[in-house]
This record gives structure tokens, sequence and C-alpha cells, in this order.
């Protein structure tokens, strides 16, 4: 039976921050928020958070909103990757521990639970919208264009109670390995596992492609593991259905619908703002990461003195959400995600084996949604020169325009 939640109307709340959608995105900045010292309520339906979060261990390094040292179900120094032959990845990768993130990230702030059905007439100065994608509060027709228009990443997640023999009971980000079975998937796919809450998750990736029906994977995952899909469903603890968004449009100015005239001051982040990576799929991280800059632009605003403007307010955090560096920034990565779209299977391994093969430094550095426009253009320049031949053939045909400026020709 579907659980009730009570509607909101933020007109009935008097508050400087109204942050809708309780995720970790959310949870994170109404904390952040709350720490400065900002009258914030933190709105959203209180769901579970089920999906599996998991990053780049050093990613988190620097983040104030958390204790990095005290959020991971497990930590692994190293990773395996398959791109045709098995390798070892020497940096540190985490899953998180969720009860442990939402404890922390919802520590001593202002929750209010329920399903906000009317923002229109807010009393808050400043409203987030971190409801997620598509979101909970923007413009409906914009995002069904976007979401015929835009690639996906889809994945079916299986739970066993134990991890299986062979390459996949062993903690890995990506193999490529072909799971020789014919099917009605046309996009490469890879595999991802790790220990969960709740046993060992194996999860088939498409990283990058036209949307597909996630259980259309599992013929692939079960023959990998060597067995019919009857019988993996079986012995399954739970599955995942995952669908991301990649490459869903950042909000550099409000929209019409948001604008000051009618009474709405709103600014999105997190997945709403498009803080997806749009060649990898990695979110909580990036969101995580933007929270600190995120919250002191909204404590100046809040600071100013004189006439609210809610214009000017909207202005100067969504800059903070998105600064012009990074808008370009996204752009470069955006040309990544036309690159992965149009390889084939041998491809993408190709482009992955190449990637894998530069300093850690810098294939770390391109998985981030911040990294400096000008460093991650090098990071492309170099993964050119570290292509072979028939991949540098793919860039250069792809969309030429894109990549020379991208290798800044």
């Amino acid at each position: 039976m579907p659980r009730t939640v009570p509607a909101i109307h933020l007109s009935e709340h008097a508050i400087d921050v109204a942050v809708v959608g309780d995720g970790p995105a959310g949870s994170a900045l109404a904390r952040q928020l709350t720490l400065h010292g900002a009258d914030v309520v933190l709105f959203g339906e209180d769901r579970p958070w089920d999906a599996t979060y998991t990053t780049w261990v050093d990613d988190l390094d620097g983040v104030s909103v958390i204790d990095a040292a005290a959020i991971w179900l497990h930590r692994f120094e190293s990773v395996a990757v398959d791109f045709g032959w098995p390798m070892m990845v020497q940096r540190s990768y985490g899953v998180i521990d969720n009860q442990r993130l939402r404890s922390g990230l919802r520590d001593g702030v202002a929750h209010d639970i329920g399903r906000v059905v009317s923002a229109s007439d807010t009393r808050a100065r400043i409203v987030i919208d971190a409801t997620g994608w598509p979101s909970g509060l923007d413009d409906a027709d914009r995002c069904l264009v976007e979401r015929d228009e835009m690639a996906w990443q889809t994945a079916i997640g299986v739970v066993v109670p134990e991890p299986p023999e062979g390459p996949l009971g062993k903690p890995t980000v990506m193999d490529f390995s072909d799971p020789h079975v014919p099917d009605d998937v046309d996009s490469p796919t890879f595999v991802y596992a790790f220990p969960v809450v709740d046993g060992w998750l194996i999860e088939e990736t498409v990283l990058a492609g036209p949307a597909v029906d996630p259980d259309s994977l599992l013929p692939r995952l079960a023959s990998r593991l060597g067995e019919s899909v009857e019988h993996l469903l079986e012995r399954a603890v739970r599955l995942e259905r995952v669908r991301i968004p990649m490459g869903a449009s950042v909000q550099t100015r409000p929209g019409r619908r948001h604008a000051p005239e009618a009474g709405m001051a709103t600014v999105r982040f997190g997945a709403a703002a498009g803080m997806i990576h749009p060649a990898t799929g990695y979110s909580i991280a990036s969101s995580l990461r933007a929270v600190d800059r995120v919250a002191d632009a909204v404590i100046k605003r809040l600071d100013r003195s004189g006439p609210a403007n809610h214009a000017a307010d909207i202005a100067a955090v969504s800059d903070a959400v998105w600064p012009r560096s990074l808008r370009r920034t996204r752009r470069l990565h955006d040309f990544g995600l036309e690159v992965l779209v149009g390889l084939d299977a041998a491809e993408t391994r190709s482009f992955f084996q190449a990637f894998f093969e530069l300093p850690v430094n810098q294939w770390g550095a391109y998985l981030r949604i911040d990294t400096p426009p000008g460093e991650l253009a090098r990071i492309m320049s170099s993964m050119f020169a570290q292509a072979d031949w028939p991949l540098r053939l793919q860039l250069v045909t792809g969309n030429p325009r894109s990549l020379l400026a991208v290798l800044g020709l």
C-alpha cells in the first residue's frame, strides 16, 4: 500500500530558505546552511535512501558537511577493471553507508515531511529545488523535451547473498568483457560489483545510450554468472533498477515560471541542476563538493542589507551552483558524452583502456565536474595522444568541431 504523506504549501512557511527535496544533495545543503545559522527548513517525503552510493574516496577529501572518515560501509585500496584483459586500479574506492550519511546530514536540520504541492506563493526568500531529475518543481514540458533528446545510463542490479565465484566476486568498477549472449540490446555494457549492506551487488550497466528497459539487461548478467535468468532472480535478495539522465541541462538563470514577479525564487541544486557527470553518471560527490560554495553564496545574499531582491538572489546562488568556468568544464564533458555514445563495444574497451593508462591524477580529475576547464582540456588532449589511431579517427570524425575546441585549435 502506498505511503501517504501530507501536502505542503510553502506559502505557510515564513523562512529564509526552503530546501525542497530531502535526498543526499538537499539534506547536505540544508545541513550546511543550518551550520551557518540560516533559518532553513528541509522539505521532502523522507523516502528511504535505497540506491547504492559509491565514489572514489579522495573525491570527498575536504568536504566539510560530512565526516569523511565515518560514512563508509566498505573501502578498498584498489578495484578491478577489465577491458578485454583484467587489471587493478590503484586508487581508493568506497561504498557509502547510507544510514550514517543520512543521519549525519539530517543532524540538527529542521525537517518538514510531506510533498510540496505549491511553491508559487512562497514566503521563503530563496527556494532550493533539490528534487532530482526531472525536477518536482520545474517546467514539466522542458523536462519532457530533454528526456527525448538525452542519453541515459541504464542498469539492472541484482543483490545476491554471497560474492559469486570468479572475477565478479571481487570489487569491480568496470568489467567490459563480452557477456557472450545474443539479445536485443545494441549498446555495449559493463558489470559493476561491490559488497552492499544486504549482500553482494552485481550490476549490468549501459554507460550512456538510448533509454532501454533495465530488465532487458538480465540475460547478459545471468550469462556472466553462468546461470539462467530464472535462477538468478530466485536467489536475488533484491533488485536495483537504475536510470540516470546523462547531460541534463544546467541552470544558469531561472526560467519564466520562476521569475520574481510570479512570487517564486528558485534555484536548482544536485541532480535537478544537472550535477551528474555527463560521461560517467557519478553524482553524489559532485553535490557534496559543491555544498560549501553554494551555502556561502546563500548566506551572503541573506546577509545583505536593504530590500529583498529575488532576481539578484537567484542569479548569485545559481552562479555558485554553476560558475561560469564550470559551465565551460561542462561543455567539455558533454563532448566526452558525445564520444561515448558513438562508440561500439570494441571502441569502448579501447577508449577506457587508454583512459586508465593516463596518470591517476589526470583521469581522476576528469571524473569530477568541478575540474577547471583549462586543466580538463589538457587531460582530454592527453587522452587523444594516448589513444590508438582507430580511436583517434573515431574521435575526429564523430564531431571534429567539438574536438578542435577541446584541443584548443
